[in-house]
């Protein structure tokens, strides 16, 4: 994020109110393209069942249906920006620890010579940028729309150019893309390895939701409890990186068990030691996918306590305070659907001869599922 972000990040703003309002009307959009683009991906025309490398998989289904309601159906259905974008979600966390680790005199250089080789933003701002003058053009028309994208030209300030909007729409979609795409590929991990009746009573709250409630509304996605416990639990054991909340100390303290910080260090939370605290989750190293649809069942709780999107100081995956992950709400909303779509369209299985669930790779502290990692999806009758 550059300086310009950091001095008003007006889409954090953005992302709070006006995205979370509209998440009842992205509904039916983020529907539609999910069917329309799992149908295409995972159909083989004249199969019953298609092999998919399910990470990258996943990846592509996430940018084409988050940018079904960023930019609409011009660019989130155009390959080659949805190749582009892909490609600066994927590269910008493995370029960035070689620009910190870099002296301040050459990261301009490095950052150009490995966006280079592995993809930075020049690719995906040539779609951006003309999209956002045609938009400006149709200024009026804006109004009655709901794109992220409009939202975000309304907010900018007059002086903003459109390359610093399209860059905080590209950051927007790193977010979305980087954090969903391994949401759903641990969480689908984790559903193919449940026995049949437990994928059966998921389908079953679904149907029970959808048909309550008329329809996939945002009421009847909070319905989705198991899909939203499995969510969390994978966020809770697995999560995106090792440690939260970095900080730098900008003046000295002292901690309670006599540790002392001194000014301009880094420091941040272990995640393992939260999320894994026996006092707080029996049996912590059990993925347990309906862990926290039990509590809800034993509570009678109907609230969103142990909600997917929800943070408290024992769950935090996507931070925590004010800081906290701004997308969060349309990410869950995102992911239940495409869940409860998969599994009602799809019997999930690993190829033949893979009986445990691949395992995690590491980078600079970030947790990411095996790549490579297949799995079979067969059209349900």
């Amino acid at each position: 994020m550059d300086v310009h972000q950091m001095e008003n990040p007006y889409q954090a703003s953005v992302l709070r109110t006006d995205v979370n309002r509209a998440i009842p009307a992205f509904i039916p959009e983020i529907l539609d393209e999910s069917e329309l683009a799992m149908t295409e991906t995972l159909e083989a025309p004249g199969e019953t069942s298609t092999t998919v490398p399910v990470f990258d998989t996943m990846t592509h289904l996430i940018a084409r249906i988050s940018n079904r309601v960023i930019f609409g159906t011009e660019l989130c259905r155009n390959e080659h920006f949805l190749h582009a974008i892909v490609r600066f979600s994927e590269t910008t966390p493995l370029i960035a620890p070689f620009v910190r680790w870099s002296p301040l005199l050459f990261q301009r250089f490095v950052y150009f010579a490995l966006s280079s080789m592995l993809g930075g933003k020049k690719a995906p701002l040539s779609f951006i940028v003309p999209f956002l003058k045609s938009r400006r053009v149709k200024e009026k028309e804006l109004q009655a729309d709901l794109l992220i994208s409009d939202f975000l030209l309304r907010a900018a300030p007059a002086d903003e150019p459109l390359e610093g909007i399209a860059m905080r729409l590209m950051n927007i979609n790193f977010g979305s893309i980087h954090t969903s795409s391994i949401f759903i590929t641990q969480a689908l991990f984790e559903l193919v390895m449940l026995p049949a009746q437990d994928l059966d009573s998921i389908r079953e709250e679904v149907l029970e939701a959808l048909e309550s409630e008329g329809g996939w509304t945002k009421v009847a996605l909070l319905k989705f409890k198991k899909i939203d416990s499995a969510l969390r639990e994978v966020g809770r054991v697995y999560g995106l990186m090792h440690f939260a909340l970095p900080r730098i100390s900008v003046l000295g303290h002292d901690l309670q068990d006599g540790t002392s910080v001194p000014p301009g260090y880094r420091v941040a939370i272990d995640m393992k030691a939260i999320h894994y605290n026996p006092q707080t989750y029996p049996d912590p190293t059990r993925c347990d996918l309906f862990r926290f649809s039990r509590l809800r069942e034993e509570e009678g709780s109907i609230s969103s306590k142990y909600g997917f999107a929800t943070l408290d100081n024992n769950y935090l995956p996507f931070g925590a305070g004010r800081h906290a992950c701004a997308g969060r709400f349309f990410a869950a909303m995102e992911l239940k659907i495409m869940l409860a779509h998969i599994l009602l369209k799809y019997d999930i299985s690993f190829p033949p001869g893979v009986s445990s669930r691949p395992a995690n790779a590491q980078f600079n502290g970030a947790i990411i599922p095996d790549t490579k990692a297949q799995m079979l999806f067969t059209r349900r009758r």
